[in-house]
């Protein structure tokens, strides 16, 4: 039987996603040891799934510095980002630091990782490629205001008119927030493995019926459009991608597509990918072991939909 050790970067609730990690170790014949670094000493839904260390926060010149102590610690073979910012210091490390065969990141490139990071950026890199993101036209309303950095649409606000407008641009520090039209339509979520030695292998589109604080609580997998497949491929070809890639766009009812942001991590719904057929922890156990993947079969139509699950802590 094969040992393998994986870091988690912020998985906190991701209790489904580290269950089918653990079942697809148990089928390959591999002992898997789990490991999750987090913010400050508490509780977290994980906890009976993986050992939770406390690290310094992702965005902070120490955690480069605990995560080659932890590594070498805990004999660390895989991490895993599962939150934007830890993507993004996580490339950084993978990039600094010449990891051996048996340690790997699985990590987009540095560049990739900053760009979607701040929806700012995002969005003028998405402009550069020709890919239709949404703008902030002049008169249009509603308009939609976010943080350039925010998470599960924490800080989000809506704009009704011209003088809700003119009210935010005087009471808000506008470096901190990035402006869009405000899109109705159909919201999609794309789940995309790219591997270190295959490139894309698959995909699996899911329409988000029903979010909660950003997070997808229902939603229903189903086979792309022309258009979309266009997209996916435009997005896949960019060179630097790596492991789970989310991609989030709308389409209004006219058919057309505007791409909101890129994720370069497992997102929240990131199970019903897998359920649907892009069995990606088998993807990465496979590679790491160096036997080859290949792209899923089938793409089964399914449809998700998430219960509460109370976990208590005695204090």
């Amino acid at each position: 039987m094969k040992k393998i050790s994986i870091l988690f970067l912020g998985a906190s609730k991701r209790v489904e996603l580290l269950e089918r990690f653990q079942k697809t170790a148990s089928k390959l014949d591999i002992v898997l040891d789990i490991y999750s670094c987090e913010i400050g000493k508490k509780f977290y839904p994980i906890s009976h799934l993986a050992q939770i260390l406390e690290g310094p926060k992702f965005d902070s010149e120490d955690f480069q510095y605990w995560l080659k102590d932890t590594m070498d610690s805990y004999s660390i073979n895989l991490i895993i980002p599962n939150m934007d910012d830890a993507a993004a210091s996580l490339s950084i490390f993978n990039e600094n630091n010449k990891l051996s065969d048996d340690r790997w990141a699985i990590v987009s490139n540095s560049v990739l990782c900053k760009t979607v990071l701040d929806k700012e950026v995002s969005h003028k890199f998405f402009q550069s490629k020709n890919i239709n993101t949404i703008e902030n036209n002049l008169d249009y309303y509603p308009k939609i205001m976010k943080p350039k950095c925010g998470y599960g649409a924490k800080g989000i606000k809506i704009i009704k008119n011209q003088n809700e407008f003119e009210f935010v641009l005087k009471n808000y520090n506008m470096d901190k927030f990035i402006i869009q039209d405000y899109i109705h339509g159909q919201e999609t979520t794309v789940d995309l493995y790219i591997s270190k030695n295959y490139g894309l292998v698959g995909y699996v589109l899911r329409d988000r019926l029903e979010v909660s604080d950003g997070e997808v609580m229902v939603c229903k997998t189903r086979m792309p459009t022309k258009n979309e497949i266009d997209l996916i491929k435009q997005i896949s070809d960019i060179k630097g991608w790596l492991g789970c890639i989310t991609l989030q766009y709308i389409t209004d009812a006219n058919g057309n597509i505007y791409l909101i942001e890129i994720n370069a991590r497992f997102g929240g719904g990131a199970t019903c990918g897998i359920e649907a057929g892009l069995d990606m922890p088998t993807y990465i156990f496979d590679e790491f072991l160096g036997k080859q993947i290949f792209p899923p079969q089938k793409i089964k139509s399914i449809l998700m939909t998430r219960a509460r699950k109370d976990y208590f802590y005695e204090i």
